[in-house]
């Protein structure tokens, strides 16, 4: 009776354990549209971390153990995979065993407005051009999205191959965009803490997108702009007077003397620093650039026709290279 006393809470606390594993197994969890990478080469582990981690199960030690102890693990398939609706672990892993991913290819180039990038996520068969526009330019939206204080999603919409479920709604496509900027520029020096620098090199990294032809030369086209920011220069920067008439709905690659006199808070013709918002949304590598600057005491530019810029650091040499290629290519 003695040993049968003490056997006895140990038989329990089994049957407890069971029922309770049991219950992570099998009981379903509500997942609203969450779209899951799995990484080619990663492990039982690494995978269980992230689904607990995206909220798809909520106990990734259970995760890693059934899968062990099933011999299940080799089975996992890498890929993209949307969850949403109810789903039990055992559900989970089935759907990422059967390696069914319903997902369409669409590559957002460097550079384009919000404007641009709603029309081709529409062109493409992605959703309402109009509810993507509202989206972004819902400033309480675009506040809760970035956790900063903006007023759009100018800049955010980060550029980059992406693979979208046929059934992916316009917040959930411009969610996904949105956190993929922060995903993507997270390793660099952004100055995170600080918000108002951190928009500030948003801002500067989409001119820079916009004004560079060639990758090289977008460290030091941002050295002109940031020492013309020092110095309390204008920046002068041709693209954000496109940028007006382009929300205008005006569009040509000519920009006119009459275009620099716009009355906007954009024209950095007329107005001192920055603009307000960024005019595109700039790749990676403009933003390095901007983090990054090459070192130098250059103060102007101008494209010279070649796809390159030349660069001065005076405007009497500015104008002197100008005359030379004019004259050059007489």
């Amino acid at each position: 009776m003695k040993k049968l006393f003490f056997t006895l809470p140990i038989i329990i606390l089994i049957l407890i354990l069971f029922i309770f594993v049991l219950s992570l197994l099998y009981s379903q969890k509500d997942i609203s549209k969450t779209l899951v990478e799995i990484e080619k080469g990663s492990n039982v582990s690494q995978i269980a971390s992230l689904l607990q981690k995206r909220g798809i199960i909520d106990n990734k030690t259970i995760f890693y153990y059934y899968l062990r102890l099933t011999r299940e693990s080799h089975e996992l398939n890498y890929g993209n995979y949307l969850f949403d609706g109810e789903y039990s672990m055992i559900q989970v892993i089935q759907k990422i065993k059967s390696g069914k991913v319903v997902l369409h290819k669409l590559t957002i180039p460097e550079g384009l407005t919000k404007e641009k990038t709603c029309k081709l996520l529409s062109k493409k068969g992605f959703g309402d051009y109009e509810k993507y526009i509202l989206l972004c330019n819902d400033a309480e939206y675009s506040k809760n999205l970035t956790k900063m204080e903006v007023h759009n999603l100018e800049g955010f919409l980060y550029p980059e191959t992406y693979f979208f479920p046929d059934d992916g709604s316009e917040t959930f496509i411009i969610s996904h965009l949105v956190e993929s900027f922060f995903k993507q520029t997270e390793n660099l020096d952004l100055n995170k803490n600080d918000k108002n620098k951190l928009y500030e090199i948003i801002i500067l990294a989409s001119i820079v997108e916009k004004e560079a032809r060639l990758e090289l030369e977008k460290p030091k086209i941002a050295s002109v702009y940031l020492n013309r920011l020092a110095k309390n220069h204008k920046l002068q920067a041709d693209p954000t007077v496109a940028y007006i008439l382009e929300q205008d709905g005006k569009h040509r690659e000519k920009i006119y003397y009459k275009d620099l006199k716009i009355e906007s808070p954009f024209n950095t013709y007329e107005k001192h620093g920055l603009p307000p918002t960024p005019i595109c949304s700039p790749g990676k590598k403009s933003i390095e650039a901007v983090i990054n600057p090459e070192k130098s005491d250059l103060f102007y530019f101008f494209a010279d026709g070649t796809g390159g810029h030349q660069f001065s650091r005076t405007y009497r040499e500015h104008i002197n290279k100008q005359n030379r290629v004019k004259d050059n290519g007489k």
